[in-house]
């Protein structure tokens, strides 16, 4: 049986053009004109929640971070652009409010990482949701001991 070269050249350019296509449309839908993460994945969509959702830190914690001579403020867009959530140091199956392990720089360029309670009562609700910061990790200064 002989491969007629015409007709396989054919069907490579009519795929090819079809791959391009899908290609392109997939990166104009999903990509185009972001600068931050993409929320559909599970790590965009859990730092998107958090950064929209205030995280309440309890007295002793506001202690830690002030003896750290870490802001209360802390968390903001410098904060939530460098983070990212390791799932396997995350305890996401519990319920109902997993707890997520995040790391990230702050404004100073120290590393932290930062245990967060998520309590989200409602997924598709605006404004729906607790989020407690449980514990955190200064990894620039780890020796340091509070009296709180």
């Amino acid at each position: 049986m002989a491969i007629d070269r015409k007709r396989l050249f054919y069907r490579l350019k009519f795929y090819g053009f079809g791959f391009g296509l899908g290609c392109v449309l997939v990166w104009a839908t999903l990509y185009n004109g972001r600068d931050e993460r993409p929320s559909w994945l599970p790590e965009g969509r859990v730092l998107e929640f958090l950064e929209r959702t205030d995280i309440d830190i309890s007295d002793q914690l506001k202690c830690e971070l002030e003896c750290n001579n870490i802001p209360i403020n802390f968390m903001d867009s410098t904060f939530w652009a460098n983070a990212s959530v390791d799932f396997d140091q995350s305890a996401v199956k519990r319920k109902p409010c997993p707890e997520h392990y995040i790391k990230s720089t702050i404004k100073d360029g120290r590393e932290l990482i930062i245990y967060v309670e998520n309590c989200e009562t409602c997924e598709d609700c605006e404004e729906e949701g607790v989020a407690t910061l449980r514990s955190f990790v200064n990894l620039s200064e780890k020796d340091k001991v509070c009296d709180c």
